[in-house]
């Protein structure tokens, strides 16, 4: 699987966020009720890049760290997992950032302390590097300061010049970027390079509004240039669009949710490896549902070793139907955010 050619020897070059997280050893509401906290490999991208490799597949990292021991504590951790850190960078300034975060069965609470993530700059990310990757995979979290976003915007169209498959996870949250920013206009600039991206259901409430409902917030990304969208719903699964008209819903399995941290990130993994092994994006969705639920039952990261060719065995036991617009009606009560 996932077989290299035109001398790409990187399946997944994860572009953005590698952070401390600190996560409660304990089941808490917010950050104010935790006592005590674990530390962890973290950021979305990373943690990405991270789930691929115990997937079974070739990952990279592309950040910046400070040059403090918490950077020393993530390049180790993923050299020791085995991600490929050619494009990890030290900054002489800024801290490595730091993120608090609960340990919850759903939406956690979280306190992030930025730092040397936003000085990625364009010689720390050469086109060599994009060149070398099969997917280039990035975040609002990444785009949110300069000059990371310079570099980021520039690592998107070469990736989509040189026919890598572009993949952007819209964590957009207001408190991680400066006031009087244009989200809107930087994240439709990103999109326009952009293959495939997974929002939540929260991602499309902090983006559009409340008043959003589920077929418009997926109509939004598909007319900002995405070709596969797949809107996670938590317990009630995922509803995915491609070009296609139909939409699919993902129905989820019986799980008992442990920590939900990360489990939007081992979704990622699956859903590009399925679509990197060359399923059609229903089936690579059945494969990002098995991953997210495989996480969903343990606190931290997916096991060490996952076998992808035994979950794909295992894809005709998840339920992927298309979704009726009455269907779709009763989602949208059932998952508005108050």
């Amino acid at each position: 699987m996932t077989a290299h050619v035109d001398g790409r020897d990187i399946d997944v070059l994860s572009v953005g966020e590698a952070l401390v997280d600190f996560i409660s050893t304990k089941p808490a509401i917010s950050i104010r009720d935790a006592d005590g906290f674990s530390r962890h490999l973290g950021g979305s991208v990373t943690n990405m890049a991270l789930n691929v490799v115990r997937l079974g597949a070739r990952a990279a990292v592309a950040s910046r760290l400070g040059n403090d021991p918490f950077g020393e504590f993530l390049r180790r951790e993923m050299e020791r997992q085995g991600l490929i850190t050619d494009y990890v960078t030290t900054d002489a300034e800024l801290h490595t950032p730091l993120a608090f975060i609960t340990q919850s069965a759903g939406t956690a609470d979280f306190f992030i302390c930025r730092g040397s993530d936003s000085q990625l700059s364009e010689s720390d990310l050469p086109d060599a590097a994009i060149e070398r990757a099969r997917v280039v995979h990035t975040s609002a979290f990444a785009l949110s300061r300069e000059p990371a976003r310079a570099t980021v915007l520039h690592a998107l169209h070469h990736a989509h010049t040189v026919g890598c498959l572009v993949s952007l996870d819209p964590n957009y949250h207001p408190a991680l970027w400066p006031d009087g920013d244009d989200f809107e206009a930087v994240l439709k600039e990103a999109y326009r390079y952009v293959d495939v991206t997974k929002p939540s259901k929260e991602d499309c409430v902090r983006l559009f509004g409340a008043a959003c409902s589920i077929p418009e917030s997926i109509e939004r990304f598909l007319d900002w240039g995405a070709k596969i969208v797949a809107l996670t719903l938590g317990s009630h699964g995922v509803i995915l669009a491609s070009d296609e008209e139909t939409l699919f819903r993902i129905t989820p399995g019986l799980v008992s949710a442990v920590d939900a941290t990360g489990a939007g990130d081992a979704y990622w993994a699956g859903l590009l490896l399925g679509l990197l092994d060359g399923y059609p994006p229903e089936k690579a969705a059945c494969l990002a549902q098995l991953v997210a639920e495989a996480k969903l039952g343990r606190v931290g990261h997916l096991p060490a070793v996952v076998d992808r060719t035994v979950l794909y065995r295992a894809l005709g036991t998840v339920k992927c139907a298309p979704i009726t617009q009455s269907e779709l009606k009763y989602l949208d009560e059932q998952t508005i955010t108050r």
